[in-house]
């Protein structure tokens, strides 16, 4: 019993502990200006990475490139897949914006915007969310997300989209690619990104992902 009560007293230190890391892992080791692959296995949402924080941030820019793991027989109630953004507070009780995609017709690749506003989700209140674009395979594209002037904008490629961003908090955290919401794929699903630092462009690998 003895031995028991020492393990499970190790474990409840040792959890702890390891939540920090994985939250200084993401936030204080900068990938910023690198190409990196995200994998989501067939049947998740999501790969769940380190949440990584920021006590300020109004913008965020990054490329990403498309490949045929997105393409996808549509489901019965064929919602936004997410690909990246940010939340200022808790998304859910606050604000939130991300850039989004969708298959229609397994054929279709559909890009989007989506945000939370003072916690109400983008389909329960008016112009929340919009169709952008459409997208191809093997194509590199690029976003900018701003909160400016009380209001969440989006810059993808040659597009603009702005919805009122509501009362939102200085504190907050990335938001990383997420499958469907009501819906998982049955293929193995994958994302090539980057995130820009404009300050610090000279880390910069090339425009193409080495993958």
């Amino acid at each position: 019993m003895k031995i028991i009560i020492r393990i499970l007293t190790v474990v409840i230190i040792l959890l702890p502990l390891s939540e920090i890391f994985l939250v200084s892992h993401a936030t204080f080791f900068d990938y910023s200006n690198e190409w990196r692959q995200v994998e989501i296995n067939k049947g998740n949402h999501s790969y769940y990475p380190a949440v990584e924080f920021f006590s300020e941030k109004n913008e965020m820019e990054f490329y990403f490139k498309t490949n045929d793991s997105w393409f996808y027989p549509e489901p019965p109630r064929n919602g936004w897949n997410k690909l990246r953004g940010f939340s200022k507070g808790l998304h859910h009780d606050n604000g939130s914006a991300r850039l989004v995609y969708k298959c229609v017709d397994d054929t279709l690749l559909l890009v989007g915007s989506y945000c939370y506003v003072n916690g109400v989700h983008p389909n329960d209140g008016d112009g929340l969310q919009s169709i952008l674009d459409t997208i191809q395979p093997d194509e590199i594209y690029h976003c900018i997300i701003k909160e400016e002037d009380g209001k969440f904008k989006f810059y993808f490629e040659d597009k603009y989209w702005e919805c009122d961003a509501g009362k939102t908090l200085a504190w907050g955290y990335m938001l990383n690619p997420f499958i469907g919401g009501v819906f998982t794929l049955n293929h193995d699903w994958s994302i090539e990104i980057v995130d820009i630092k404009r300050d610090n462009l000279e880390s910069f690998q090339s425009f193409e992902p080495g993958f």
